[in-house]
């Protein structure tokens, strides 16, 4: 395993304080194009009309806590939000 994808989850997750609020996390290990080791979180948030700059800023915090927690891996973080996810479901 090349990262704690369930400690990963469980930081983001008592995370306080975000720019928008989330609804849940979903964090996977695994390689990437190039074959170097990375980091997916996938992030449900409340609100559909998060502007840009959140969304970066919420990006940005989920890369720090990756980083942090897996000595330098690269976090592809990809921002739903809860209604656009109900409608793909």
């Amino acid at each position: 395993m090349i990262a704690d994808t369930a400690s990963i989850r469980s930081e983001l997750e008592h995370l306080r304080d975000l720019p928008t609020p989330v609804r849940s996390w979903l964090v996977e290990e695994g390689l990437d194009a190039t074959d170097d080791p990375a980091v997916w979180v996938w992030t449900l948030v409340e609100r559909d009309d998060v502007d840009m700059d959140t969304l970066n800023q919420l990006k940005a915090i989920a890369r720090e806590v990756v980083r942090d927690a897996t000595g330098g891996l690269w976090a592809y973080v990809l921002v739903r939000g809860a209604d656009e996810a109900n409608v793909a479901a």
